[in-house]
């Protein structure tokens, strides 16, 4: 709604003139017409403050893994199905909270024993999928858990490298593969 502006006094003069003829609704006071004088002067600008100035000095940032993501010519062998996974993991039928202690445990398992690229089947999901409580509301187009476990596997970055569709011969849109780092040596 737009804010009304307050009449100026010649303004205010046209309007009784215009409405002297008017019947007044019953049962409504009118307003009395505001007398107080508005300043229109601007207030004096305050003094500006002097603050000293500290100066910082750089911190060295240590990143916990490089960038999320696979090179160019991994992610095309990936693509065409050309990398065929160490391990599997079916999270169909689990809750939220199953899936991602699951598959949390799962990935750092495979990265431990040497593992570099792991199958995670989520499952499309389903237009009608129920309700458990999580963090993803009940009628989501995506799955639930295909929606989620990127987000989950995130907060892993630091051993793993990166994700991506799975090849048809994989599951397609209802899995991902799950590049892992190498595991460095003691």
């Amino acid at each position: 709604m737009v804010r009304k502006r307050d009449l100026r006094e010649d303004e205010r003069e046209l309007w009784e003139h215009v409405t002297r003829d008017v019947r007044k609704p019953r049962g409504r006071a009118r307003k009395p017409p505001a007398k107080a004088a508005i300043d229109l002067k601007p207030a004096a600008r305050p003094k500006a403050v002097e603050v000293p100035v500290r100066i910082l000095t750089p911190v060295a940032v240590k990143r916990a893994a490089p960038p999320f993501g696979v090179d160019g010519a991994t992610a095309e062998r990936l693509k065409r199905g050309k990398i065929e996974p160490d391990a599997t993991i079916d999270l169909h039928g689990m809750t939220q909270a199953q899936a991602h202690a699951r598959l949390a445990a799962f990935v750092r398992r495979g990265h431990e024993i040497g593992n570099r690229c792991v199958l995670v089947i989520t499952g499309k999901g389903s237009p009608l999928a129920r309700d458990d409580g999580g963090v993803m509301p009940a009628r989501s187009k995506a799955g639930v858990l295909r929606t989620l476990v990127p987000l989950w596997l995130e907060e892993l970055r630091a051993i793993v490298t990166g994700v991506q569709a799975a090849h048809q011969k994989h599951g397609g849109g209802g899995a991902l593969y799950v590049y892992l780092r190498r595991k460095r040596a003691p």
